[in-house]
């Protein structure tokens, strides 16, 4: 939580992961080394999140059968992700339109 309590928002870092995963083409991710912390600490031969940013890739780049096969978690992290940002951004946008000088758009 050290990242979102130092003023970074939280909305911008989500929007930065999901950008990243729509401009990075999933067969780059699918050739490129093992970097699970996990699987080399515990020696595991696949931890449940292994596969997760090749299988977010490939979900946002449309081949929805190569996320399933990178890892089957893609189905709630992909919409969870897009769920937070949407959520984020709406209370943004709330916050911003309460300000004194859009007042007149929320008098009851």
């Amino acid at each position: 939580m050290t990242l979102f309590s130092s003023g970074i928002p939280r909305w911008l870092v989500l929007l930065f992961v999901l950008a990243a995963c729509c401009a990075i083409p999933p067969d780059l991710l699918a050739h490129g080394p093992n970097l699970c912390i996990w699987r080399d600490l515990f020696h595991l031969d696949a931890c449940p999140a292994c596969g997760t940013t090749r299988a977010l890739a490939a979900f946002f780049h449309g081949q929805f059968a190569s996320a399933l096969a990178f890892n089957r978690n893609v189905v709630i992290t992909a919409p969870g992700l897009i769920s937070l940002l949407a959520l984020d951004i709406l209370q943004a946008a709330k916050r911003f339109f309460r300000q004194p000088e859009f007042g007149f758009l929320f008098s009851r």
